[in-house]
């Protein structure tokens, strides 16, 4: 997540806040990524699902990136659709939400550049599209 203020439809903010809330019970609250979302949830800007911004990363969003930090042509983009676990393993784009990735995604827009903490290290990423499942609508930003 970046650092500034994350949007999420009033349906994504309680199920995530309730997660973080239970896990302020156990030492999931110690992950960075974890620690993070929970930050970033005190903040965030919670609208109604027809108030969403058309570039705002949601949940079963389907997004495009762009890794930073890789220089070979075969890593510039790769496809996410943010998931919630137990849907996680149903394609090879999901991308669980309680993941390093889905949870520095999540509430994001098209064109921020973010950087999250992962077992394998940093990575930094730029969002270059989103498409939401339920409307279709699609925002692209051209780099």
């Amino acid at each position: 997540m970046s650092g500034r203020r994350i949007v999420l439809r009033q349906a994504d903010y309680t199920v995530l806040h309730g997660l973080v809330k239970s896990w302020k019970q156990t030492d999931r609250m110690r992950l960075p990524h974890v620690a993070r979302l929970s930050t970033e949830l005190q903040s965030a800007l919670v609208v109604d699902e027809n108030s969403i911004p058309h570039d705002a990363i949601t949940m079963y969003s389907r997004v495009r990136y762009r890794h930073l930090d890789r220089r070979e042509a075969a890593a510039a983009t790769e496809t996410a659709v943010i998931v919630f676990p137990a849907q996680a393993s149903q394609a090879p784009e999901n991308v669980s939400i309680l993941s390093p990735l889905g949870m520095a995604l999540i509430g994001e827009r098209v064109g921020t550049e973010i950087e999250y903490e992962a077992p394998g290290g940093t990575y930094r990423i730029a969002i270059e599209s989103v498409e939401h499942a339920v409307t279709g609508r699609s925002e692209t930003r051209e780099q």
